[in-house]
């Protein structure tokens, strides 16, 4: 694929090409569920901050209140259907 990223990254990727636009709230509470909040939303913010630099996401800030959310740019489109062609997807918890 090119790109060196984690499990928890496709995870993301394929959950944004399923639905096309996530808040960070859908990502937290489809990937994390039950975990701790605070651990869990450090964890996402790092994770959405490196998809970010490699340009795969957009990140929208304060949709509403205190909302973030995320689409894929081309890049990310693009990574996300080779990750699922190649059969190599983890699976979505929640």
């Amino acid at each position: 694929m090119g790109r060196d990223i984690s499990d928890l990254q496709k995870t993301i990727l394929i959950l944004c090409q399923e639905k096309g636009f996530l808040t960070c709230q859908d990502i937290l509470r489809q990937v994390f569920g039950g975990r701790e909040y605070g651990v869990a939303h450090a964890t996402l913010s790092r994770t959405l901050t490196r998809l970010w630099v490699k340009n795969l996401i957009t990140i929208w800030k304060t949709l509403s209140r205190y909302r973030t959310g995320i689409s894929l740019t081309d890049e990310g489109t693009e990574l996300a259907q080779a990750i699922l062609a190649e059969g190599e997807d983890a699976p979505v918890e929640g």
